[in-house]
């Protein structure tokens, strides 16, 4: 019997889009990605995450020996690491946009001052 990523508790319709656009479609792929890796995703912090993986797991272990785990979901836990990485990126686009904007605003405050001085 197979079964379907959304057998696992914790897991929805929604979330399991969410999770097919980073490369999680199956109980397996679920299984084998880390807690910070999934931790990463919109709507899953790091507590749900490590319930999710664990009942995925617990799913997996009774339908597929161990040894076929790990190998069967390699692709998938590339593709959600370069996710993960991705993100992490962008963030930090993000935190050094804001730190030059917040040095522009400095220096704006800082010549306003001096005028003031004067």
């Amino acid at each position: 019997m197979t079964q379907s990523i959304l057998d696992v508790r914790g897991i929805g319709p929604a979330m399991q889009i969410v999770l097919a656009k980073q490369g999680v479609k199956t109980i397996e792929d679920l299984a084998s990605t880390t807690v910070e890796l999934l931790a990463l995703t919109p709507g899953i912090s790091e507590l749900k995450a490590t319930q999710v993986i664990n009942d995925a797991r617990k799913l997996v272990a009774s339908i597929i020996p161990d040894e076929n785990v790990t190998s069967t979901t390699k692709k998938a836990k590339t593709k959600v690491k370069k996710s993960a990485e991705k993100s992490k990126k962008d963030k930090s686009k993000d935190k050094k946009n804001k730190k030059g904007k917040d040095k522009k605003k400095d220096k704006e405050k800082s010549k306003k001052s001096k005028k003031k001085s004067k």
